[in-house]
């Protein structure tokens, strides 16, 4: 079962908004805004590997996502 933290950044000024659509797609579990190198850190959990990886797809076509990092959890 994939679970992952999805470090995201996004263009300035569209972090609430990306929050609130990151939190809305299926199989995320929290969604918040942060401090540091990242502006949202998601959690991920689905079941199997390729509704992670259509999860992870929609994040990254959102309009002012920027970029992700993936970590995927290994217990």
């Amino acid at each position: 079962m994939p679970k992952a933290f999805i470090m995201i950044d996004v263009v300035p000024g569209n972090e609430q908004r990306v929050q609130q659509s990151v939190s809305k797609l299926a199989g995320v579990q929290m969604c918040f805004q942060v401090t540091g190198e990242h502006d949202i850190i998601a959690f991920i959990d689905s079941e199997p590997y390729d509704e992670f990886a259509m999860i992870l797809s929609n994040i990254r076509k959102l309009d002012g996502v920027r970029d992700t990092d993936s970590h995927l959890v290994l217990q």
